[in-house]
């Protein structure tokens, strides 16, 4: 499966209901798109912009012809306008994944943006990328996720992952995911400037929204 994720920022005089509408028809009826979601973001999120615009492929030869059509040229130039005040996006495989619950409904889906530190050894990452999937091995909240290293950026950084969680409720990414001690205690110390571990920029996108169903789960 091949995804392309766009976190987009809307300045605050932009028509919200309009560009939704806009953007929704760009892959109405597309072949090439098997699962979208366009939604706006929850309160509280960091650098999360104002819609997650989630678009999954049946592979990259079919996200690659996506990308010729009318649709999806007039969608970019709209991502482009005046009233757009920044876009973050990734294209990706999709990584690692897990499921507890393929059919969650009315739950919160996660997305988190970052970038390793150019020059980061691979040996490093790939251990870093073992700790991060470990996660819903210890945090029961997590009941979808995946995590993938991204293949094209754009944006304020040159994205090199995206971690993808679905939880039942809000509740669940702000209480048990954040707090719990594996969080604090292994993953942290990659994040933190201070810790010898320190590989992840520190300008993330952490952002999150509501679902209506599951859109981690392969179909």
């Amino acid at each position: 499966m091949y995804k392309l994720t766009h976190l987009i920022t809307l300045k605050p005089e932009a028509d919200r209901a309009a560009f939704a509408v806009f953007l929704n028809a760009a892959v109405q009826g597309s072949p090439q798109v098997t699962r979208a979601l366009l939604r706006p973001t929850l309160p509280g999120v960091y650098n999360g912009g104002d819609f997650i615009w989630h678009l999954q492929f049946k592979n990259a030869a079919a996200y690659r012809a996506f990308l010729t059509k009318p649709h999806w040229k007039a969608a970019r130039k709209l991502l482009k306008t005046k009233n757009v005040a920044n876009v973050e996006s990734a294209a990706y495989e999709g990584g690692k994944t897990g499921a507890k619950r393929k059919d969650l409904k009315n739950g919160v889906y996660r997305v988190l943006f970052l970038s390793v530190k150019k020059g980061t050894p691979e040996k490093t990452i790939r251990r870093f990328d073992t700790e991060m999937q470990a996660m819903p091995d210890y945090i029961s909240s997590i009941q979808n996720w995946q995590l993938s290293r991204v293949a094209k950026a754009t944006g304020k950084r040159k994205w090199t992952h995206v971690w993808e969680q679905e939880y039942a409720d809000i509740g669940g990414l702000h209480g048990p995911y954040m707090m719990h001690p594996y969080h604090w205690g292994h993953i942290d110390r990659w994040f933190n400037p201070e810790c010898a571990d320190w590989i992840v920029d520190t300008y993330l996108c952490h952002t999150f929204c509501a679902l209506e169903t599951a859109v981690i789960p392969a179909r």
